[in-house]
């Protein structure tokens, strides 16, 4: 299982989405330049320490790639449905960048991104990487069923 080079494409993905999950990823400021808000995957702060859960669904989208990412490791012998698992942890990296896109609108204010912004990002690659190593894999073996 660890030997595959996807599954370690699918563990580093995972472990960036954790760090992405833990950080703050922007924070908001009005016209004038002072801050309004800091946001994390979770809740935004604004200066007074108050919370607001507007970007919820941030949190929701890499808490559940993260969790299809360990499922996806430990599915190694399906190999189309982890292929397809891919996929769809894909889909919900890209909709973590609509929410956050979308975010700043809703707030009203002008985003400034931080560092962990970017690891999602670097998700989508390694998981697309994963996919094809798995996609690759399974035209092995269908060649080496066709041989038998």
């Amino acid at each position: 299982m660890i030997q595959r080079k996807q599954t370690l494409f699918l563990l580093v993905a995972l472990i960036l989405t954790v760090i992405c999950m833990s950080t703050q990823v922007a924070a908001l400021y009005n016209d004038s330049g002072s801050e309004l808000a800091r946001i994390y995957n979770l809740w935004l702060t604004d200066g007074q320490g108050n919370h607001s859960f507007l970007s919820a669904p941030l949190f929701v989208c890499l808490l559940t790639s993260s969790v299809l990412s360990v499922v996806t490791i430990f599915l190694y012998m399906k190999r189309k449905l982890q292929a397809a698992l891919c996929m769809v942890n894909i889909i919900l990296l890209v909709l973590w960048y609509i929410g956050l896109a979308v975010l700043p609108q809703q707030t009203g204010g002008n985003m400034v991104l931080c560092w962990p912004a970017v690891l999602p990002a670097c998700a989508i690659v390694l998981s697309f990487m994963a996919r094809k190593g798995i996609l690759a894999d399974e035209k092995l073996v269908r060649s080496l069923d066709r041989i038998r």
